[in-house]
């Protein structure tokens, strides 16, 4: 037999490594990263909305704070506020409590939006401020 040839008809070659991913892998994957991205689109409106209430707060108390308000001029100031921002807050989830040096002044309320089917998310809103009189 010649040198240069193998001893066995057939040639064994290293097996080579496979890269890339299956066109099954790949849809698995893009499906994770579809949920996972339209439930971020879902939730960023409510966490939005959370960010505007605390905002309207702030602004409430550095404009009242000190003045002398009442209880119901706190709350007209506070639902007209809400109302310029796009937020429709029902009046009993804003809790105005005189304490000795002012007002506590909070807004605890569910905002709720579907998911998929029977699913939603569901985010918690408790905000609180001081307000001196």
């Amino acid at each position: 037999m010649e040198p240069n040839r193998n001893r066995y008809s057939v040639i064994q070659r290293s097996p080579r490594r496979q890269a890339g991913m299956t066109a099954l892998g790949f849809l698995m994957l893009a499906t994770v990263f579809g949920l996972v991205g339209f439930g971020g689109i879902k939730l960023a409106p409510l966490y939005m909305q959370k960010m505007r209430i605390s905002t309207v707060l702030e602004d409430v108390k550095t404009e009242l704070d000190g003045t002398g308000t009442t209880t119901s001029t706190l709350r007209r100031t506070i639902i007209q506020r809400l109302y310029v921002e796009g937020i429709n807050v029902a009046p009993e989830d804003l809790d105005i409590t005189p304490t000795n040096v002012g007002y506590t002044v909070g807004i605890q309320y569910d905002n709720r939006t579907a998911y998929l089917a029977d699913i939603s998310f569901l985010v918690e809103i408790d905000q609180q401020i001081e307000i001196r009189r």
